[in-house]
């Protein structure tokens, strides 16, 4: 099974460069929106419109993350799921790492 984010929601993560060294996608989740399990490499995040997230772990664990616009940071390969159950769209640019 696949579990790669793009092919696991297509509706929030759309590639816009891919080559042999990195993936890089434009995410957007929209308030409401969620994404099923899937999983990220080590990546960069460039947020461009900041909000608040509720991510779970594969093992179980959720928490709320706060995302400030203008703000990059490294996020390490991971396993999670993802809703926005606020009133703000959040989007990022995030720079998968081969």
């Amino acid at each position: 099974m696949n579990n790669d984010a793009v092919s696991i929601a297509p509706h929030l993560h759309k590639v816009i460069h891919e080559n042999d060294k990195v993936r890089i996608l434009e995410v957007t989740v929209k308030p409401g929106d969620s994404a099923e399990m899937h999983t990220h490499p080590d990546n960069v995040i460039t947020v461009l419109q900041g909000g608040s997230l509720e991510m779970a772990s594969s093992d179980g664990t959720v928490k709320t993350i706060e995302l400030i616009t203008g703000t990059s940071f490294f996020s390490p390969a991971s396993e999670h799921s993802v809703k926005n159950n606020s009133d703000s769209e959040v989007k990022v640019i995030q720079v998968e790492l081969k």
